[in-house]
């Protein structure tokens, strides 16, 4: 049961002991459920973000994103040139970990819904290319993962093995699947600091004076560290309309040379997540998961 904004109000004056709250409302786009999440406003104005992990697996994203945003440098994050939250406090009540972090006002866009044109599409496209522009030592000296393009393979090799004992993937793409991974071609990319993690709603955007969207602000850090730049664009399989001008704007901003083979990648990371879905519902004993996932990997077989 979700928690009520008075309990997370609460929880908020423990991380925060020393603040004056005013006002609380239930945040329904922080979180895609993985949260109990509120807005707390306090008595000088300042909004907050105070957020309740709802299972043992999204407390232990929390201290990955915590560790991550540390290592987000007043240089690094001035080099960024948008916004990433600020850890305010943190406290345990009981089994339950809380988390306060800064606010990032804005909107967001689900990938369905970027438009095509040099917009949305191309403000998010060109805010990943500063992450992927970020310097490695910001990853390093965090102690945070590092996956050379030999590492990725050999994960993928991994999961593609268990994804093949549990014989709900159709033949023809396995067969797909294994040939991408054995391909050469596709994995002499140079590696780079990434989200990890990365949806279209992680951007957060405002239109300036002219009405024109700009990202102001990213979310989700707990994947941050040093690894393959088509991880970030792999919901872009999902964007029907715009993935073309997220591309060519993470092109324009890009500042390493082009990786011929990155819609490719990316557009195989977005397929495995389905069949990373597949697994997570085997292990779970979850039939409606299985058979969802099943019936989505039918169709990129077709």
């Amino acid at each position: 049961m979700a928690r009520t904004t008075l309990t997370l109000a609460a929880a908020a004056s423990a991380a925060l002991p020393d603040a004056a709250i005013r006002s609380t409302r239930r945040l329904t786009a922080d979180g895609s459920g993985r949260f109990d999440a509120a807005l707390i406003t306090l008595a000088d104005g300042e909004k907050l973000v105070v957020r309740i992990p709802t299972s043992a697996e999204v407390d232990q994203e929390i201290d990955s994103e915590l560790v991550a945003l540390r290592a987000l440098t007043a240089g690094a994050r001035a080099y960024l040139g948008f916004d990433a939250p600020q850890s305010r406090g943190t406290a345990a009540i009981g089994d339950a970990r809380i988390v306060v972090m800064t606010y990032l006002p804005g909107y967001q866009v689900e990938a369905a819904h970027i438009p095509a044109g040099r917009g949305v599409a191309g403000e998010i496209g060109g805010a990943i290319a500063r992450v992927h522009g970020l310097p490695p030592s910001v990853v390093r000296a965090a102690g945070l993962p590092e996956r050379s393009p030999a590492d990725a393979r050999a994960g993928l090799e991994r999961l593609l093995d268990a994804i093949g004992r549990s014989g709900r993937v159709p033949v023809r793409l396995m067969v797909r699947w294994r040939e991408a991974v054995e391909d050469d071609r596709l994995w002499g990319y140079e590696q780079v600091v990434v989200l990890g993690g990365a949806q279209a709603t992680s951007f957060v955007l405002q239109d300036d004076a002219d009405d024109v969207p700009r990202v102001t602000g990213v979310l989700d850090w707990q994947g941050l560290s040093i690894g393959d730049p088509a991880i970030d664009l792999h919901w872009t399989a999902g964007a029907s309309e715009g993935a073309e001008d997220v591309f060519r704007g993470y092109g324009d901003a890009a500042v390493r040379s082009p990786d011929a083979a990155l819609r490719v990648r990316a557009r195989l990371h977005a397929e495995l997540e389905f069949a990373r879905w597949l697994l997570h519902g085997i292990e779970a004993h979850r039939t409606d998961i299985v058979d969802d996932a099943a019936a989505l990997l039918d169709s990129l077989s077709a």
